[in-house]
Parts: structure tokens; C-alpha cells; sequence
């Protein structure tokens, strides 16, 4: 076959052949194209799966450090002073009243959790606040550390009015007492 193929070719005149020659290479240069994308993308992805190994290896590495470190800070914690959804929203609207913030809105976000424990967010707004009032809050919370913790902090100035207007994203976590 490739010798018909081959005698075929060169019967052609030079014109034809050179034609065909061009055809070839601008199809082999097409394929080839569409082969560097695919190799580039082929070692990229097989770097990000080497380099991901590599982490979980060491991760499996230090497995009984990371369960010991954490079986330790998880026995500091009084389980008793973790909060679920409800105290979570009830200490911060208590907080903000005993700052002396009027009004304040609190809306939970879907819990996480993994079986032993649960994380609870809570988008908390205060609105009109005066500097002093605001910082007697964030005080009381930093005193309920780690137990309650900021995750976001905006803070808008009323100029007009010169009050200020935050908004808050809290979360505590909760060690769920039905896993040991």
C-alpha cells in the first residue's frame, strides 16, 4: 500500500506535489495544535496530582501528631461554655445590649458540622451606633474568645449623623455531646 501510495505521488507533476505536501503539513500542523494544548494541560494536571500527593502524604506523615495536638486543644475547652445557633444569637443581642446598642438584628447562617463538632455562623447588624458604644461590644466579645469569634467586621460612618453602621459575621462552635 505504501509503495501505490508512494508511486502515486511522484507520477503527479511538481505543482500537485507540492500541494500536497502543503495539505499535509497544514493538517499536521493543526493536529499538532490541538496536541500542545492537550499535553500542557495533560502535565499541569499531572503536577497539581503529584504535588497534591506529596501534601497528603505528609498530612498521613504526622497523622498522630495532628490527632494528639488536637485531642489536647479540644481538652481545653469547657463544653458547657460552647454555644449552638440559638446562645449564639441570644449572648450577641445580650452583648450588644449591656454595650448599650439599641436594636440590633441577628440571622443565622446554615450550621456546619462533622459529626464531633458543629461551627455556627451568625450575620449580626447594628445600626446608628455610636464609636463608644461599639467598642464596649467588640471588648465583650473579644472576652467570650474562642468560644465566640469574628469572622467579618464592615463598618459604615453616617457622616451626617455621625453614628456608625456594622455588620458582623460571628461564629462559635459547638462540641456536640452525643459523640465522645
Amino acid at each position: 500500500m505504501i509503495r501505490a501510495l508512494r508511486a502515486f505521488f511522484l507520477s503527479r507533476s511538481l505543482r500537485e506535489e507540492v500541494l500536497v505536501v502543503a495539505f499535509a503539513l497544514l493538517i499536521f500542523g493543526w493536529w499538532f495544535s490541538g496536541f500542545e494544548g492537550r499535553a500542557a494541560r495533560f502535565l499541569h494536571d499531572s503536577h497539581q496530582t503529584g504535588s497534591e500527593l506529596d501534601s497528603q502524604a505528609q498530612w498521613l506523615a504526622n497523622r498522630s501528631k495532628i490527632m494528639a495536638d488536637s485531642q489536647e486543644a479540644a481538652s481545653r475547652f469547657d463544653a458547657s461554655r460552647t454555644l449552638n445557633t440559638t446562645a449564639l444569637l441570644t449572648e450577641a443581642s445580650n452583648l450588644a445590649s449591656e454595650a448599650g446598642l439599641a436594636n440590633p438584628r441577628g440571622e443565622p447562617d446554615p450550621d456546619q458540622s462533622n459529626g464531633q463538632f458543629s461551627v455556627h455562623s451568625l450575620r449580626f447588624d447594628i445600626q446608628r451606633a455610636d464609636w463608644t458604644s461599639l467598642q464596649n461590644f467588640m471588648l465583650s466579645l473579644e472576652k467570650r474568645h474562642p468560644y465566640i469569634g469574628v469572622e467579618q467586621f464592615n463598618l459604615n460612618v453616617d457622616k451626617a449623623s455621625k453614628t456608625h453602621n456594622v455588620s458582623l459575621v460571628l461564629s462559635s462552635f459547638e462540641i456536640n455531646r452525643d459523640n465522645p
